[in-house]
């Protein structure tokens, strides 16, 4: 677990991506197979980091295969009906796709290692698989109410990813579920609500259930579980 402050961290935006990392996604984006719809929501006005997060999208079109990534955006000044459809309060909110629409969510930019979940996510979605312990899909799959899963994480943080993945790939497998990761130095009053001091740190239904850490699989769908039966 990686310690927070949203008093004293001092979000440092880079979206340089070097030519290296580029060759390394443009070779891993060979393997879609089916397209990829992403949705970007962006506030033009309020939002510091929607310009990056638009910048990290339009890349990853640019090094997919013609035709799989789709890229959709949405201003906020434009009052779009998505916005309401998609239940959307925070910008930049990214949402992933494919044929049909999954709550896998990321709010924030998705720079430094959370660039790796987007680009894990996308894979996932285009192969229209969840890479999930058969025994863990069967019984998220029997879920049968609306699950609410929020991952707080920093870009610098090396164990958040994991904890991101599970959370969408929970959202993957089953629609009543909603797998959020959230840019803990973003939204700091969000932080703040949930008493994020250490990341990554699981919030489920509003803090119903909620963790610190990068919890194994096992133990992640556990708590989901928990939740489930107590909602």
């Amino acid at each position: 677990m990686c310690d927070y402050s949203a008093h004293t961290i001092v979000i440092k935006m880079s979206v340089e991506v070097d030519d290296n990392i580029k060759r390394q996604v443009k070779e891993i984006f060979q393997h879609m197979e089916k397209e990829v719809i992403v949705k970007l929501f962006v506030d033009k006005d309020k939002c510091l980091t929607c310009t990056q997060t638009k910048q990290i999208l339009e890349l990853l079109v640019e090094l997919a295969p013609e035709g799989k990534l789709k890229l959709d955006i949405y201003n906020k000044e434009d009052n779009p009906p998505e916005i309401n459809k998609y239940e959307v309060k925070r910008f930049p909110t990214i949402l992933i796709h494919g044929d049909e629409e999954h709550k896998v969510i990321f709010t924030g930019i998705p720079s430094g290692y959370e660039f790796g979940t987007l680009v894990e996510d996308i894979l996932d979605i285009s192969a229209r698989k969840v890479t999930l312990k058969p025994e863990n899909l069967e019984k998220v799959k029997k879920i049968d109410k609306p699950i609410s899963i929020q991952v707080f994480v920093t870009p610098t943080c090396p164990y958040c990813p994991s904890a991101v993945r599970i959370a969408h790939k929970l959202a993957m497998a089953n629609p009543n579920i909603t797998g959020e990761g959230i840019e803990a130095t973003e939204f700091p009053l969000l932080s703040q609500k949930y008493y994020v001091m250490g990341v990554p740190k699981t919030v489920i239904n509003g803090g119903k259930v909620q963790f610190e850490g990068a919890y194994p699989e096992d133990n992640f769908v556990e708590k989901v579980l928990e939740a489930y039966k107590a909602a």
